[in-house]
């Protein structure tokens, strides 16, 4: 699996009332025990969040250690993280997650400690561990500030230039980033895990009618995704907001799509993007056998547009919607002009947009017409 553990069993038990000591009962722990050794397992997953004492019981009754669905996470953002901004929000994720589970770990942070930096002879091994966490996410924060503020200064000049900004957003693995080399002509790494991006990445493609497009990949949603990492990449996410048109992309081979696409409705709606553009991209149609129907709840609200983007159909139909939607944002020209006043009509244009053809009018004068951007207000 993406966090680099191979999966040897999954067991689904069905829970009334949690445990305070291990959160399962005692004939469930035996059942997971028993399938443990049968395996010949080295740890156990948990597809729940429990407080940290239920966390180091249960896996003191295993006989294994016991991660939570939060920590499988985490591990797989790290494993992800190749932008130094990307490696430093992973760490911050998990150095808070770590923080919030410091106290009940175990007797291990419980002994007290005394020496150089410490607070005097009585001071816990916990406290010392918390202190040494804080000072790390300080660090990171202040580094990651410096980064934030480039990245915020690239896009401001993107603005600046009035260039129209399409976001790509969806669940992990819905085909993002090969819809952004399909529409880019860029080599994004495609990878078949989870979280196979996790840094924002921009690129131009022309777009006819429309000229320039900045093109914008983004971190997969997903459900009930950890506090941690939905601040550490809130900043990233939050880009989304200030977009054109948004694409929302869904795996079409996956029966969960609705699921994933209400994940997608409440994050837009959480950084106030809901009310963007949007075009829903059922991707992978290559993957389908059977018929496939919209759910009116999703046709009703945006343009629906099939592609594959690994295997190239439809991109022109979503290139197409996206050009329909972007219409907004660009206006026509169409200029009657001097040969000697031509450069300088020419450099305006192309400075906002791009010139579609040019005409003699008489011997003195050419017909320009032309795409230019409406600049924000």
């Amino acid at each position: 699996m993406s966090a680099g553990f191979t999966v040897t069993g999954a067991v689904s038990l069905r829970l009334h009332t949690p445990t305070p000591r291990t959160f399962l009962g005692k004939g469930k722990v035996e059942t997971l025990r028993a399938g443990i050794n049968d395996t010949e397992s080295d740890c156990a997953v948990i597809d729940r969040e429990i407080t940290p004492t239920q966390q180091h019981n249960l896996a003191l009754s295993l006989g294994v250690p016991v991660l939570t669905k939060n920590e499988i996470i985490h591990l797989i953002f790290a494993a992800h993280a190749r932008t130094a901004e990307g490696k430093i929000k992973v760490e911050l994720a998990d150095l808070r997650y770590r923080l919030s589970r410091l106290p009940g770990k175990g007797n291990e942070l419980s002994r007290t400690g005394a020496g150089i930096g410490t607070r005097g002879p009585g001071e816990q091994q916990i406290e010392a561990s918390r202190r040494s966490i804080k000072d790390r996410i300080s660090l990171l924060s202040r580094r990651l500030h410096q980064i934030t503020r480039r990245r915020n200064l690239n896009r401001s000049l993107r603005h600046q230039k009035g260039l129209p900004q399409v976001a790509i957003v969806g669940d992990t693995n819905a085909g993002k980033s090969t819809i952004l080399n399909s529409l880019t002509g860029s080599h994004e790494t495609v990878q078949d895990k989870l979280f196979a991006t996790l840094h924002p990445a921009a690129r131009q493609s022309f777009i006819p009618g429309i000229g320039v497009t900045v093109f914008s990949d983004t971190v997969g949603f997903i459900r009930d995704m950890p506090e941690t990492l939905k601040d550490a990449f809130r900043a990233t996410l939050e880009e989304v907001r200030d977009a054109d048109l948004i694409l929302q992309v869904l795996d079409a081979g996956d029966p969960a799509f609705s699921i994933h696409y209400q994940v997608i409705t409440q994050t837009l709606r959480e950084i106030g993007a809901h009310s963007r553009p949007s075009i829903v991209v059922f991707n992978k149609i290559d993957t389908l056998v059977e018929p496939f129907h919209v759910p009116p709840e999703i046709q009703e609200h945006q343009p629906v547009v099939f592609v594959s983007a690994k295997k190239g159909y439809g991109t022109e139909g979503l290139i197409e919607e996206i050009a329909r939607l972007l219409e907004k944002r660009i206006a026509q020209v169409d200029i009657v002009t001097e040969y000697q006043d031509l450069p300088k009509i020419e450099k305006d244009i192309y400075r906002n947009g791009y010139i579609e053809d040019m005409e003699p009018v008489n011997e003195k004068c050419i017909r320009v017409r032309g795409i230019v951007r409406k600049h924000s207000e």
